[in-house]
């Protein structure tokens, strides 16, 4: 071992021992180790024999997030070479034998040099504290494997000083007097049976009570929308322009033939005086006239309804005006809504497994995200008889909830979590709820 090698194997030791915390410890292990002995990429699994390694620091990057494929990937090869007889020693890892689940994602993750490096307490040969691996494109040297393998003793003997698990079973027996213990147990049974509200968190929203439709009564396209969401709209108003050039040209088609059918009726008409036949075209010309009319008048109809007007004042409520420009709609279809802003109600997406029994008029309080320091008192209306899937890809009820009277009317649209209030139940059971649920669905009891 160069003189070199000796001063860097001191340094990383003195900068374990300086480690305040199992996180400063494990950036020390994957990033400093490279001064020793070079690498391309490093992690630590922390977890002995008996657990599920789990991925708790990689090189070059602060923030560990298992969930990420590359994390994912990492665990079921940790858990992999884990299950085998080679797990309690160094070794390069033989990539050939994994299965194609594994191997087939060796190339993205992870050089193909991998280095399974147990982290075991040297007073205890037995007990493993966890895993680090190594990986470059070059083989590993004999020389690098011995560095390697006495850092993981230095690393095996600081781990466990910050996983030490408190007594606190010892510190109770010790602090505590038997009376007390007796008088605690008594009184966290007594709180059991405590009467309290059952409740639960969703997720709500504020929406427009009775709200009037803004629909179109043509099929065409929108040419133009005049508001803006949350505009302020008088009666009357125009709010949106509908392409006219069909309309336009078959009106004017129409007025042109309207016009040349009545001069067709009064050159008749003049004509019927020396002429006896042309007098018996009138009757047909005149149901020409008046056929003629209906269609301009019809025509006329039609382009006066490219022109949308409110039908009443309030807030106009559209997503997006600009993604309407140019858009193609049916008869019927919506295009925006009108609301009275004082008249709300609250919409609560309450989750299939979060539901509890509602009746009519239970107490919602409602905590907006803008402010959530006072509450606002709803009052349950309905709830929908069957769950649908919300934009979240959440299976949830549709619970709909009336503003108490005198509160102020919150602005349209405004988001926040709203607790609903159930029927009154024991304290045991409010706190577990949830696990007697995951019992009876799980095991039927």
């Amino acid at each position: 071992m160069s003189d070199q090698a000796i001063s860097q194997l001191l340094k990383i030791e003195q900068q374990v021992r300086c480690c305040e915390s199992a996180t400063d410890l494990g950036f020390v292990m994957v990033n400093m180790t490279r001064t020793l002995v070079t690498y391309d990429q490093a992690v630590y699994l922390a977890g002995n024999e008996l657990e599920k390694l789990k991925l708790s620091a990689v090189s070059d990057i602060a923030l560990v997030d298992r969930t990420t494929p590359f994390g994912a990937w990492l665990e079921k090869v940790a858990s992999h070479v884990n299950a085998s007889e080679l797990s309690a020693t160094a070794h390069v890892m033989d990539t050939s034998a994994w299965p194609v689940s594994l191997s087939q994602d060796l190339k993205e993750f992870s050089p193909a040099s991998m280095l399974w490096l147990p982290l075991l307490i040297p007073s205890k040969p037995n007990q493993r504290v966890g895993v680090m691996i190594l990986a470059k494109s070059a083989p590993w040297s004999d020389k690098d494997k011995g560095l390697l393998q006495h850092l993981a003793s230095t690393y095996g003997h600081a781990l466990p000083l910050f996983y030490r698990r408190t007594g606190v079973k010892a510190w109770w027996r010790r602090v505590v007097s038997k009376k007390l213990q007796w008088a605690t147990v008594t009184t966290l049974v007594l709180l059991a049976f405590v009467p309290v509200r059952l409740s639960v968190l969703a997720p709500a929203d504020i929406l427009a009570k009775d709200s009037v439709l803004v629909t179109s009564a043509i099929a065409g396209a929108v040419s133009d929308v005049l508001v803006k969401p949350g505009d302020l709209v008088a009666m009357n108003q125009p709010l949106v322009i509908m392409d006219k050039t069909e309309f336009q040209g078959a009106y004017d088609v129409a007025q042109r033939e309207l016009e040349r059918t009545q001069a067709e009726l009064r050159t008749a008409e003049q004509a019927g005086y020396v002429d006896r036949r042309k007098k018996s075209e009138l009757a047909e010309l005149a149901s020409q006239v008046e056929l003629k009319t209906l269609d301009r008048d019809y025509l006329n109809v039609k382009l006066s309804q490219t022109q949308i007007l409110a039908q009443k004042a309030g807030v106009a409520i559209i997503e997006d005006p600009e993604q309407w420009k140019g858009r193609p709609v049916v008869v019927g279809e919506r295009i925006l809504s009108i609301a009275d802003p004082s008249n709300v109600q609250l919409q609560i997406m309450l989750p299939v497994a979060d539901a509890i029994s509602l009746q009519q008029g239970n107490e919602v309080t409602f905590y907006l995200d803008i402010d959530p320091l006072n509450p606002l008192i709803f009052r349950v209306n309905y709830s929908s008889f069957e769950p649908s899937l919300t934009p979240d890809q959440v299976v949830a009820y549709r619970i709909v909830a009336d503003i108490e009277p005198g509160t102020a009317a919150p602005r349209i649209g405004l988001r926040g979590t709203a607790k609903l209030y159930g029927e009154e139940v024991s304290l045991a059971y409010y706190l577990l709820r949830r696990p007697i649920t995951f019992v009876r669905q799980r095991l039927g009891l």
